[in-house]
C-alpha cells in the first residue's frame, strides 16, 4: 500500500537508532553542556541513555500516534520539550516545555515587491488538508486570477488533483506545476495574496511566512497556528467559514505589504530563531548546573557532613 515492505522499514529504523546512539555516546563522552535533539522519536529514545541535559524540538503534528508516544515522558524533567507553534504545546499540555520557538525564514532572500500584478496564488500540496480547491473555488466565484503551484506526483495527489482541482483550470485559474525555489518566491512576492485555505490543525505553516516575506498578505482559515503566524487585519486574514474567506479576499488590498515584511523580519528571522534558543539553551545548563549543586548538598547531609 505505502511501497514499503517491512524489511524497508526495519532497516531504516535499525540505521536511524543506531546513528542517533553513537550520537548520543559522543555527546556523553565529549562532555557537552546540552544536546539540542531535533531527531524524529529514534533520538529521544536514545538520549535515555545519558546524563547530559536534552532539548528536543518537537516538529511534527500531535496526532494521535505522535501523544502516545510523548505521553511516556509526561512528568519528566531529563528532557526539555520545545514546540514550533504555541498551539502545538496548548494542544497536549504536561510535557517539561522550555519554551516555543517559532520556525524562521532568512528574510534578505526573499525579494520585496509593493507594487502587486493581479493574480493571486497558492503554493503547496495537493491534498484536502490543504485544499487548494477552496482557492479555486473562490478565484472562480470572484472572476479573479489564480496561479496554483505544487507536487503532484502520488496516487492520492493525482486522483484529488483529478476530482477537485483540474474542473476549474482555464484562463483565469491555471496550474503551474513543480517550481524551483527562485520561482517561487518571484510568484510569491508579485502576488496580490497567497490563498491558504486550510483544513487541518498545522502545527506550522513555514509557506505563510514566505509570503509574509515577500509583502505579500496571506488569507487563511483559523486552523492550528494560522493566527500566530498572521496577524489579523493587519498582514492578512484569519477567518472562520468560507463566506468570511470570500469577503477577506476582496479586501486584501488593504493590506500594506511593508507591514507583512515588517512582520516576517521582527518575528520569524534567523536571528530571532537563534535568539530564543540560546536562551533556552543557557537556562536549561543553569537548571542543571543547580540539580546537581542540589543533589550533592543533599548526599552530604546523609552522611552527616
Amino acid at each position: 500500500m505505502f511501497g514499503y515492505s517491512l524489511a524497508d522499514v526495519s532497516r531504516f529504523l535499525n540505521v536511524a537508532s543506531t546513528h542517533a546512539l553513537w550520537a548520543y555516546f559522543d555527546v556523553e563522552r565529549e562532555g557537552f553542556d546540552v544536546v539540542h535533539d531535533n531527531t524524529w522519536k529514534e533520538g529521544l529514545l536514545c538520549g535515555s541513555f545519558i546524563h547530559t541535559p536534552i532539548v528536543h524540538t518537537i516538529h511534527g503534528p500531535l496526532d494521535e500516534d505522535n501523544r502516545r508516544f510523548y505521553s511516556l515522558f509526561l512528568g519528566d524533567t531529563r528532557v526539555h520539550f520545545v514546540t514550533i507553534s504555541r498551539f502545538q504545546r496548548d494542544a497536549f499540555p504536561g510535557l517539561n516545555y522550555a519554551g516555543v520557538v517559532h520556525n524562521a525564514v532568512d528574510v534578505s532572500r526573499y525579494p520585496y515587491v509593493e507594487e502587486k500584478e493581479d493574480y493571486f496564488v497558492y503554493v503547496g500540496r495537493f491534498n484536502m488538508d490543504k485544499a487548494p480547491h477552496i482557492a479555486c473555488r473562490v478565484a472562480s466565484d470572484l472572476g479573479f486570477r489564480l496561479l496554483l503551484a505544487g507536487k503532484v506526483r502520488e496516487s492520492g495527489e493525482k486522483e484529488y488533483f483529478e476530482r477537485f482541482v483540474r474542473p476549474y483550470l482555464g484562463n483565469r485559474i491555471k496550474f503551474l506545476g513543480e517550481i524551483g525555489e527562485e520561482e517561487k518566491k518571484r510568484l510569491f512576492a508579485r502576488a496580490r495574496a497567497f490563498l491558504f485555505p486550510l483544513q487541518w490543525e498545522e502545527p506550522f505553516g513555514i509557506t505563510m511566512v514566505e509570503a509574509l516575506a515577500c509583502g505579500t498578505p496571506v488569507v487563511t482559515f483559523h486552523r492550528g497556528s494560522t493566527p500566530e503566524i498572521v496577524e489579523h487585519g493587519r498582514t492578512g486574514f484569519v477567518v472562520d467559514t468560507l463566506e468570511e474567506f470570500v469577503e477577506a479576499v476582496r479586501r486584501v488590498d488593504e493590506i500594506k505589504p511593508w507591514a507583512c515584511r515588517r512582520r516576517a523580519e521582527r518575528l520569524f528571522s534567523p536571528e530571532r530563531l537563534v535568539r530564543d534558543y540560546e536562551e533556552i539553551y543557557r537556562r536549561v545548563i543553569s537548571e542543571q548546573e543547580t540539580r546537581i549543586w542540589q543533589e550533592y548538598y543533599q548526599r552530604l547531609a546523609r552522611i552527616g557532613v
